[in-house]
């Protein structure tokens, strides 16, 4: 299977619970990299992006480490990588422990950039690392014009980015069409919480993106962190004999790590685990269980030099 891979990447420097400074290349690095590790032989990862110059040709020399990666998609640009300096304050994946700074987003792909690669992709994944990755009209056109599996992990269109660098949330006022334009959706607690300006509760956000009027979503899901995983599908219920759609709440638990070293781009690699599965499987359950146990390994290794350790 040949799979599109949608987002930005970056440069992290990760200042951890223990005090130590880690440097690593990040955001959408940790879905592709993983990815390339975990999918089939046969299998191709084909990353979209915009790439500064100045971390360029470090970035396809890391890339050329993995057969499976093709990086015909990459467009080098003037505009300099990003730079996220991250600080984490507790051993866990709670996003209230952590702190985030982050310089100017690399420029946003136009959608023609992507859509030269629509016909040869069977599976397509779109990680909002920056949150300005592609506009919502470039993914309503990926909708349009491709019929395969979409996953979209919302991530960073709930951030806001200060002056100063500090990123904070803020609710989204076109929420309901970034959930509504692929066939899974992917968000973290906090993420689900500050989508939309009316407050509503993780089910009812569920429930309005799986019974939304713009196309067919099979499914949503919210990472946890420590407490897991939370989906939701549609199914066919009956009650006193009368036949109805109702969502069907799923409860994925953590898998326990005892050698916890960095959470940093656990969702990510949850976001390629999940592509993987259920791409070839189409069981929802099943890929949500998979993907948890990936994130968990993840979180037992350091940066991106690690992930090949996730086979």
């Amino acid at each position: 299977m040949n799979y599109l891979i949608i987002g930005e990447p970056c440069v992290d420097v990760i200042h951890n619970a223990g005090g130590k400074v880690i440097n690593s290349y990040g955001g959408i690095l940790y879905s592709v990299i993983s990815m390339a590790v975990l999918c089939r032989p046969e299998d191709t990862v084909i990353p979209i992006m915009n790439l500064g110059e100045d971390e360029y040709e470090n970035i396809i020399n890391l890339f050329k480490k993995y057969p499976q990666i093709k990086t015909a998609g990459i467009n080098k640009v003037k505009h300099p990588t990003r730079k996220v300096i991250l600080y984490y304050n507790l051993y866990n994946t709670d996003k209230k422990a952590r702190t985030e700074k982050s310089s100017e987003a690399t420029y946003t792909l136009d959608y023609i950039q992507c859509e030269n690669f629509l016909k040869m992709a069977d599976a397509i994944l779109v990680n909002m690392i920056s949150g300005i990755d592609i506009t919502i009209e470039t993914l309503k056109n990926i909708r349009k014009n491709f019929k395969g599996f979409i996953h979209i992990d919302t991530h960073n269109i709930v951030m806001k980015t200060r002056e100063d660098g500090s990123r904070v949330h803020q609710n989204v006022d076109n929420w309901y069409e970034w959930c509504t334009n692929s066939d899974t959706v992917q968000m973290n607690e906090f993420e689900v919480a500050s989508l939309s300006h009316v407050k509503m509760s993780e089910y009812k956000t569920a429930e309005q993106i799986l019974f939304n009027k713009n196309n067919e979503v099979k499914g949503v899901f919210v990472t946890k962190g420590k407490d897991g995983v939370t989906g939701y599908t549609k199914k066919e219920k009956v009650f006193g004999g009368e036949k109805f759609w109702d969502l069907d709440r799923h409860e994925i638990p953590a898998v326990e790590n005892p050698h916890f070293v960095d959470s940093t781009g656990c969702g990510d690699v949850f976001a390629s685990s999940f592509t993987l599965d259920y791409s070839t499987t189409g069981d929802f359950e099943k890929s949500l269980h998979y993907a948890t146990r990936m994130a968990s390994l993840k979180a037992s290794l350091e940066g991106i030099d690690e992930l090949h350790k996730l086979k």
